[in-house]
Formats: C-alpha cells, sequence, structure tokens
C-alpha cells in the first residue's frame, strides 16, 4: 500500500465516519480517532472481501468506493451495537416542574 493511498483511505474513513455517526441514532465519539478507527478497519476488511464479489465497483486512488461505503457502515452499525451494549442508554424521569406563585 502506497503512502497516499493510506491517507486517502485514513481520510475516506474519517469522513464516512462522521457521515455514519451522525446519520446512526447515536452520538458522534468524543475523541477524533475514534470516528476513524472503526470505518477505517471496516474499509479496510471491505477491501479484501468484496471487489472480488462485486467486480464493476469504481475506484479512486486505489480504493473501491462501494466496498469502502459498505465497509464503513458495517463497522460504525457494530460499534453502535457494541457501545449499546457496554453503555445502555439510562432513562431518568424528567423533574416535575412546579407553577410560580404570582
Amino acid at each position: 500500500m502506497e503512502v497516499g493511498t493510506f491517507l486517502l483511505m485514513l481520510a475516506l474513513a474519517y469522513a464516512a465516519g462522521v457521515l455514519w455517526y451522525d446519520l446512526l441514532p447515536g452520538r458522534l465519539p468524543e475523541r477524533a480517532w475514534r470516528v476513524a478507527a472503526y470505518p477505517f478497519l471496516g474499509i479496510f476488511a471491505a477491501e479484501a472481501l468484496l471487489p472480488k464479489v462485486y467486480e464493476n465497483d469504481p475506484t479512486f486512488g486505489g480504493i473501491h468506493l462501494v466496498a469502502a461505503a459498505v465497509g464503513s457502515l458495517i463497522a460504525v452499525v457494530v460499534d453502535w451495537i457494541i457501545t449499546g451494549v457496554r453503555q445502555p442508554a439510562v432513562a431518568a424521569p424528567e423533574p416535575k416542574i412546579e407553577p410560580r406563585a404570582a
């Protein structure tokens, strides 16, 4: 893998991570590298598996675009599920608002 392809894949992973984390019903992680980590692994796995299945995938800079989109989406969904299992959302009752006496 060339350095330019690696940097393009890193930038694509961060951009896809921001997109998918914002679209899914979850929160954007506070650390910027976590936003890019799971999509990067997803793109890496998809680059290894999907081009053999879908041969007409357009490429840019050596990266298959459909495989990158599918891989990053699956990786973000997996991270969303793992985060939900490890840190479930707690429903807190809303505080009562008492009317003020005038």
